[in-house]
């Protein structure tokens, strides 16, 4: 059984943090294994894209860029796992956090699943 380990915020900004695809996610209520595979609890939330479709979406205050989300075989997976997005799907990237929060402001969005990320509540 996955356990979410790590209730509380992180400590710093990660280098990378996990982007989901809204186009290559299978969906939440089929697959969520992502979910299943990170151990931040709430990281990884379910949000509909353009079309009303539930997809899985990274919190950007949340994702510690561990990377166990990341599909087996994927380039920017940082170790070789089990468990993670399906490969036939590979839905998630690890990318610069820099980079990531450049897109968002570039964009004018605080994440939604249109970008694959998206910011707590309130924020």
């Amino acid at each position: 059984m996955w356990t979410k380990m790590m209730p509380g915020p992180r400590k710093r900004a990660p280098r990378k943090i996990a982007v989901i695809d809204p186009d290559r996610c299978f969906g939440a209520l089929a697959c969520s294994i992502c979910q299943a595979a990170c151990p931040v609890a709430d990281c990884i939330t379910e949000e509909p894209d353009e079309n009303g479709r539930l997809v899985c979406a990274v919190r950007i205050d949340a994702c510690i860029g561990c990377g166990l989300c990341v599909a087996l075989g994927n380039a920017t997976a940082p170790q070789p796992r089990e468990f993670g997005c399906p490969a036939d799907f590979d839905a998630i990237d690890l990318v610069a956090f820099e980079e990531v929060v450049q897109t968002m402001e570039s964009a004018g969005t605080d994440g939604d699943a249109s970008v694959g990320i998206t910011e707590p509540a309130g924020a």
